[in-house]
């Protein structure tokens, strides 16, 4: 054995020191299994691609789940060769779906169109749950991670070396997701996101609870409410939470919010409880045009929209309506990144319409509704797994990475912490 050709190895195309552009390669002799291929967007919306690899040299690429920061990238591979494609069922049906909206928003950007993402999909292979796949020297078990649904983990295993991925996960149940499935699965390298590597979220319950609550006060004060939210999984999360309480008010749904919820529950075994999100797309009102648009806005109620940071979409046509009105609310319920209209209101208290700057008058929160698990969650879930020697971090960014490296050590004693930069190969011997 002995040669170092013999010893499997990771490779950090993307994600490493940075959060999104999810893209791991395990690599054995000269032959790659692909962990995501996603991108990233500058302040220009131009694309940030992964570190490059030849699709000719990758056996098979696994998506984890649809978000763009890890499919976003992947049809660039699927231009001349077509390697292997898995995914869950729900996820490649969601990322067509994201990757035309992409396409559609960004497209003179990109080095690919609709046609390159048919021809991706058209050799895609969907995984099941627990199910051992075989290729050539690895051997792929795909397990849910608690993120979305339809999301997994994978634990590749090579040459005897198990290396697991865990991808965004989460280490509570949602409204659609039980925690990740992940406890006392043997592996001895974990690469695992560190998204929150210093944040401590809220319990979950008090976060519905307050969010509840909040929603209601400006209701029944005659006000309307705006829940600007992502497409996948954020938003359909908001209606099942005010379709289990009862709440009384319309609720309106627009943007893509609709197409996801629709393909969930095509794919209902992926979700905690279909029931519930049927009922709630059968009890609330779907946007169907503008008319239904200026409804929305006349009697108290709910919007969920997307897009969820303010950017475009729905939910800026509905923003500029609501926010000089001191009645009506802005809810935030997801990240909102540097330079969004979302972040802007946060920080600034303002809204730019283009032209001036307006003070922002309608009630403005933002709630944590995260499907990333924090640090507690990522020592939580190391400590869950057997016979781990080597904690790569990925996903989050490099000063939080350090100090929760500290911690995975202090916890979990002898095991080598790395916070590995784009373009490392880290050895697993």
């Amino acid at each position: 054995m002995g040669s170092s050709d013999e010893t499997p190895k990771v490779r950090i195309l993307g994600s490493g020191r940075e959060v999104g552009r999810a893209a791991i390669g395990v690599e054995h002799r000269g032959r790659m299994v692909l962990l995501d291929y996603g991108v990233n967007f500058d302040e220009n919306e131009q694309p940030i691609y992964p570190l490059h690899v030849r699709p000719k040299d990758v056996e098979a690429l696994v998506l984890t789940h649809s978000h763009l920061d890890h499919v976003g990238a992947a049809p660039a591979l699927f231009i001349s060769v077509k390697p292997r494609l898995l995914a869950t069922p729900l996820t490649l049906d969601v990322t067509r779906l994201l990757l035309y909206d992409m396409i559609k928003l960004n497209g003179p950007n990109l080095i690919f169109d609709n046609s390159t993402v048919d021809d991706m999909l058209g050799v895609a292979e969907s995984v099941d749950y627990e199910r051992s796949f075989e290729l050539d020297d690895f051997t792929l078990t795909l397990m849910s991670s608690g993120h979305i649904p339809g999301s997994a983990s994978v634990l590749v295993d090579v040459n005897g070396r198990k290396v697991l991925y865990t991808s965004d996960m989460n280490t509570i149940e949602t409204k659609l997701m039980n925690p990740h499935k992940l406890t006392g699965v043997k592996a001895d390298a974990v690469i695992i996101e560190s998204t929150y590597s210093t944040v401590t979220h809220p319990e979950r319950e008090n976060t519905e609870k307050e969010f509840y609550e909040s929603v209601e006060d400006v209701v029944k004060r005659g006000g309307t409410v705006l829940v600007p939210a992502f497409s996948v999984a954020r938003g359909q999360e908001i209606m099942c939470l005010l379709e289990e309480k009862g709440f009384g008010w319309p609720v309106w749904i627009d943007g893509m919010i609709r197409s996801v919820t629709d393909l969930y529950l095509a794919h209902s075994s992926f979700i905690k409880d279909p029931r519930l999100l049927a009922k709630a797309l059968e009890d609330q009102k779907v946007v169907k045009g503008w008319g239904d648009r200026k409804k929305a806005l006349k009697k108290p109620g709910v919007i969920i929209s997307s897009a969820g940071m303010l950017k475009g979409g729905p939910s800026l046509y509905y923003y500029t309506r609501m926010v000089q009105n001191e009645k009506d609310a802005v809810f935030l319920v997801s990240y909102q990144a540097p330079g969004t209209p979302g972040r802007q209101a946060l920080e600034e208290g303002v809204f730019f319409d283009g032209e001036r700057k307006l003070p922002v008058k309608a009630r403005l929160q933002i709630f944590d509704f995260s499907s990333h698990t924090d640090w507690k969650g990522v020592l939580q879930t190391l400590k869950s797994l057997a016979g781990v020697r080597k904690v790569i971090l990925v996903h989050g960014e490099p000063q939080g990475q350090m100090r929760l490296a500290s911690k995975i050590k202090d916890e979990l004693g002898d095991v080598e912490v790395l916070v590995p930069q784009n373009g490392d190969e880290i050895p697993v011997d």
